[in-house]
């Protein structure tokens, strides 16, 4: 079994609900890119690897939208008003 694979898996798949600037979602990305390698180096299925990634590419993408909200809104720029 691919260690690196499912740890990505799992991490990026936490990202999605811990956010934490995006680095959760990098080290997702990261470890499934790892996982991914040793996939093609021992010829296995890259499923969970290839999951992994993209969910992780997700969380960065989102967390990047989120803090860039948060830095408009403090400093005056995004009024969110009702």
């Amino acid at each position: 079994m691919n260690s690196f694979a499912v740890a990505g898996l799992v991490t990026a798949i936490a990202s999605l609900f811990v956010p934490f600037f995006g680095l959760t979602g990098t080290v997702g990305l990261v470890l499934s890119s790892l996982g991914r390698a040793e996939a093609k180096a021992h010829r296995s299925t890259k499923g969970k690897s290839v999951a992994g990634i993209v969910i992780s590419i997700i969380s960065i993408i989102l967390a990047l939208a989120e803090n860039a909200v948060i830095v408009l809104y403090f400093l005056g720029k995004l009024p969110l008003t009702p």
